[in-house]
């Protein structure tokens, strides 16, 4: 009987794959092995392997997480034991309990953290031309539900939740594949494509990610801090071929102040099983603990930092989309040759491909899931010690809350700045009563964040002021060579122009927890009143006025300040005729935009000029400009209509008359070499990484379309030019003014990613609306310089840098390189205008408390 059994269970056993569906690998799905040479998988290809995985395989499930800005599906796969897979919705419960630890004792999260599963979130393809995570993910999926893994995957998958994004960039990553595919085996192989990878931000979607303006930044938001809550999160991306083979955690210096240290210790130790996994398979030109620091609060791998997430970065070695490429070791950089504590083992060079990565990716993603598995009851447990501190450990001259008064300039974008706050899981209460904190006493209405909550370190590390440490010098008294990755400052109520106090002693209120952000109360307005005035302190009073333009509106900008009955309007306000069709589409607009109105009926005396509906145009090169991207965000989002100008809308068989079709056109932050030539000056530090383009993305407006623009602005037009787009004004207008620190060495000025403070002419066109005394964010920015205009010029400067105490929140040496400096300069030229501005001021879609100086310039008044 025994041995019919035995023989039974044999039998059985060798059956059992022929009963089961058998897992379709990647390869037969494909044709091709997953990385290999040339060959790329697109993402409608990767959506239909992982659900016909799904459909193979109850270990996993896939997801549609939300939608991309194309309207695109995105999906995540969860991956786990068939056990697990039917318990999804307890263990999500679990990893919010443990977040959520006020009523939790050590014994309660000792027993969650053992019946738990720890959380792994992998996400692949953020950057779309780092392409090969999206191609990885399919065989890492593969791998974890056959089992075929350097660890026992079924008993792994008992304690760990995988979920994995093959790409958080859908609509990219079918981009650059089909660019990749349109090119292979012409001269333009590799080569990158003549518009962003991301509708809006290209590779600035990794700079969104407390903004979350992108909804794709969103959905994976949502994940992390609704949904799934994971413990552990890994942003897998490529970087430069001639460095190190790949990178990974620990983080440079300085590390932000805000992060508990067990993200730090827990970082270095995923890192190093890393690098020990790695190693002990023989992967060479691994590097750790430099180059990427631990400053940073805004991109998808250090954000869930400050939400007590374990969060890694990977930084592979690219090759030219899946072309290989041979590197000779003379091209590698000399501190890739030698050896080194943070990197043992340098790789010799030659040929480098594709599957490269895809092997280097995957070692380390598993690596990180059996690290996870290791530490499972600590990873769990931890996360609840960390939020558990969070809400009950304060150290002296630490914030008890940040305050934001009911008053404000522009309060529907205070409550937007709220809302974003809240999305990433920052509780936010109202005062019911008037109540004193510190020595202010607020409103009832007001909002305020008590700093003892889970997320603390991450609501202190966007309203708090940013003091960067000292970067290092290359010798005594040189120029700084600690370059830091993105910003150094970026404190987000001065960048939104919201009023915002940081109160370190503890105080009493009657306070309301918000479940979301409520909408300002509007008051209906009289149809008898004639004119109706809107605030320009508000952003969406702009919106709102673009929107009336539609109906032929006749409307008026003040040229002061508007005081009526209970209100007080500043200067540049609109005063709008209150005409039926006005009456009729006003109050949802007023809605939409959560803008008060003001009713008046005297109109003679009000000193004001006259607004027609401006024509907006803004200029596109082929160079996949992100501030155009953002621009373009930014007017979308605002609902202002623009038309995209390419460089063959500046030239043609007849001369061009810009003016018959526009009134302003702006130009994002671009070089001016780019602008007119379509490729970067010889002698710029860019010029070896340029690569001729197909010949329909060559070039630029050219001489001939510089012509039309300077004749366009005599006949009256608005030249808007962004940042760096200044030069352009600069060299080829010969405008009186110029950038005061183009040649001024980083040992004597320095100030990387920082606000600033300048002091503003509110009662100029350009200025209306803004305090007189503002935050700008200075990203490579310009000092501008002016000087007496010749005859036909004439000049305004709008923002001046102050004397002195000019860093707000950052970084700065050298403030007295840019004391009394310009900032943003109004200059006439005959019938019209060129705006300059030598800053971002409407960086990533974040700076909203310094958009007007652009907005204001699509909306000139006509001044006689």
């Amino acid at each position: 009987m025994i041995k019919r059994i035995h023989y039974f269970a044999l039998f059985f056993l060798l059956i059992l794959p022929l009963l089961l569906p058998a897992q379709t690998s990647p390869e037969e799905f494909l044709g091709h092995k997953v990385g290999a040479d040339r060959k790329l998988a697109d993402y409608n290809q990767i959506q239909a392997y992982f659900h016909k995985l799904d459909g193979e395989s109850g270990k996993i499930k896939v997801l549609t997480i939300g939608k991309t800005t194309l309207n695109k599906p995105m999906i995540m796969a969860v991956i786990t034991s068939k056990e697990n897979m039917a318990k999804l919705d307890t263990f999500q419960s679990i990893n919010k309990k443990l977040r959520d630890a006020r009523d939790l004792t050590a014994d309660d999260a000792n027993r969650l953290a053992k019946e738990g599963k720890v959380t792994v979130f992998i996400t692949c393809n953020l950057h779309a031309s780092e392409i090969t995570s999206s191609q990885m993910a399919m065989e890492l999926a593969y791998k974890l539900v056959t089992g075929n893994t350097p660890f026992n995957a079924p008993k792994v998958l008992e304690e760990v939740i995988v979920l994995l994004a093959p790409t958080t960039n859908p609509d990219g990553q079918q981009m650059v594949t089909d660019w990749y595919r349109k090119n292979v085996g012409t001269k333009y192989e590799g080569s990158r494509m003549p518009w962003l990878y991301q509708h809006y931000a290209g590779h600035d979607n990794n700079r969104d990610w407390f903004m979350l303006n992108l909804a794709e930044t969103k959905a994976v938001t949502k994940i992390l801090y609704q949904d799934w809550v994971p413990q552990i999160h890994i942003d897998e991306h490529e970087m430069g071929a001639t460095g190190a083979r790949l990178w990974i955690p620990p983080f440079a210096n300085p590390p932000n102040p805000n992060v508990h240290p067990l993200i730090w210790r827990g970082v270095a130790l995923c890192g190093m099983n890393m690098a020990y996994d790695l190693q002990k398979n023989g992967f060479k030109g691994v590097q750790y603990g430099s180059e990427f620091a631990g400053w940073w609060d805004g991109a998808c791998d250090n954000t869930p930092w400050f939400h007590n997430t374990i969060c890694l970065l990977s930084e592979a070695a690219s090759v030219k989309v899946a072309s290989p490429i041979n590197i000779d070791l003379s091209e590698l950089s000399e501190s890739f040759v030698e050896k080194s504590m943070q990197f043992p083992d340098p790789w010799p060079g030659g040929w480098w491909r594709l599957r490269d990565i895809v092997d280097y990716e995957l070692t380390l993603s598993q690596s990180l899931i059996k690290t996870a598995y290791l530490h499972k009851k600590e990873f769990l447990y931890n996360f609840y010690k960390m939020c558990k501190d969070s809400i009950e450990k304060s150290e002296e001259g630490q914030p008890f809350a940040f305050v934001i008064p009911k008053t404000q300039c522009d309060y529907p974008t205070t409550l937007k700045m709220l809302d974003k706050l809240m999305f990433a899981g920052v509780e936010i209460n109202q005062a019911k009563e008037d109540f004193i904190g510190g020595d202010k006493v607020y409103p009832a209405g007001s909002f305020v964040i008590l700093m003892s909550q889970p997320y603390r370190a991450y609501a202190q590390a966007l309203l708090e002021i940013q003091n960067h440490p000292t970067p290092k010098r290359q010798y005594p008294n040189g120029p700084f060579t600690s370059l830091l990755y993105d910003n150094a400052g970026w404190t987000l109520p001065l960048q939104m122009g919201v009023k915002c106090d940081q109160i370190n002693n503890p105080f009493k209120a009657n306070l309301t927890k918000l479940d979301k952000i409520p909408s300002p109360s509007l008051t209906p307005l009289p149809k008898t009143s004639s004119f109706i005035i809107l605030d320009s302190r508000l952003n969406n009073s702009y919106s709102v006025v673009f929107a009336l333009f539609q109906e032929n509106t006749e409307i008026y900008r003040s040229q002061d300040i508007l005081v009526g009955e209970g209100f007080e309007a500043a200067a540049g306000s609109f005063i709008i005729k209150n005409t039926p069709q006005v009456q009729k589409a006003l109050p949802g607009l007023l809605e939409k935009w959560q803008v008060k109105a003001y009713p008046i009926d005297t109109f003679a005396e009000i000193p004001k000029a006259p607004l027609k509906r401006y024509r907006v145009g803004l200029y596109q090169s082929w160079r996949a400009n992100m501030d155009e991207g953002w621009t373009r965000y930014v007017f979308d989002d605002l609902e202002i209509p623009f038309t995209t100008l390419h460089n063959k809308d500046f030239k043609g068989k007849k001369k061009v008359n810009l003016k018959e079709k526009f009134d302003v056109i702006v130009f994002a932050d671009e070089s001016a070499d780019i602008i007119k030539l379509g490729k970067p000056n010889p002698n710029s530090r860019y010029a070896r990484y340029y690569r001729k383009p197909p010949p329909k993305y060559e070039g630029g407006i050219g001489s001939e379309g510089v012509e039309a623009l300077k004749t366009f602005v005599e006949q009256g037009g608005i030249l808007v030019t962004l940042n760096s787009a200044c030069e352009l004004a600069f060299n080829e207008f010969q405008v009186p003014a110029g950038n005061a620190i183009e040649n001024i060495d980083r040992s004597k000025f320095f100030c990387p990613g920082s606000i600033l403070k300048v002091k503003v002419d509110n009662k100029s066109p350009v200025g209306y609306g803004m305090p007189s005394e503002a935050a700008i964010m200075f990203y490579e920015g310009r000092a501008l310089s002016t000087r007496v205009p010749p005859q036909g010029w004439d000049r305004k400067v709008v923002a001046r840098f102050p004397e002195n105490d000019i860093l707000l929140s950052g970084w700065l040496t050298g403030e007295d390189v840019i004391a009394r400096k310009a900032a943003v300069v109004d200059i006439q030229r005959k019938k019209g205008h060129i705006i300059l501005i030598g800053f971002p001021c409407q960086h990533r879609a974040q700076s909203h408390g310094t958009y007007k100086f652009l907005l204001n310039a699509l909306l000139y008044p006509e001044i006689n």
